[in-house]
């Protein structure tokens, strides 16, 4: 990105909405094997995968689960944007990553400017959100077509990396399966 020094790595942007974005966030240089983020953290930023590449990880019958890999131009925690919820899953950095660091506040004020790319930054939370839901629902669907038998009787169990990813994708946006029912908590 050539506002933060590191080429434009964010395609769809111009050099003007470069330097917007710049200004209202902060460059983050992660190591690989670093982590990002960590489940069950109240959420006070998002992060913008400018180069590299992260993991989304879920621990489930303490055994690690990696839910997926996102890549540069990735919105990662687009829910800490609107709310301090707690975070649904952890984000380690796979390799070298730098990505923008974006608060809360700062993502306020810079929606209260109201610019064009204000508007589209918030366009693009909220299609993350759709994604998630989408993602989580096809996912149940999935999961559900195979916990019941043939015979339409008897479920089957139910794949625990299934459940993991749709609670993950579900959690993120404040719909919460199970028993675990994390606090909304405020920056």
């Amino acid at each position: 990105m050539k506002a933060a020094g590191q080429g434009n790595r964010l395609p769809g942007y111009t050099s003007a909405e470069l330097a917007e974005l710049a200004a209202a966030t902060r460059t983050r240089h992660f190591s690989a094997g670093t982590w990002l983020c960590r489940e069950g953290d109240t959420a006070a930023s998002s992060f913008i995968i400018t180069s590299g590449a992260v993991e989304v990880v879920k621990y489930l019958d303490g055994q690690e689960r990696v839910l997926a890999t996102l890549r540069p131009g990735t919105l990662v925690g687009p829910t800490a944007l609107v709310e301090g919820s707690l975070r649904s899953a952890s984000v380690r950095v796979r390799s070298d990553t730098v990505a923008l660091e974006f608060r809360r506040k700062a993502f306020h004020r810079f929606v209260q400017d109201g610019t064009p790319l204000a508007v589209r930054f918030q366009e693009q939370v909220a299609l993350a959100g759709i994604r998630q839901l989408r993602a989580a629902t096809d996912r149940l669907a999935q999961v559900l077509a195979r916990s019941v038998r043939p015979s339409g009787r008897k479920p089957a169990t139910i794949d625990r990396m299934a459940l993991a990813f749709i609670q993950a994708g579900t959690g993120e946006w404040g719909v919460h399966l199970g028993t675990r029912q994390p606090a909304a908590t405020k920056e």
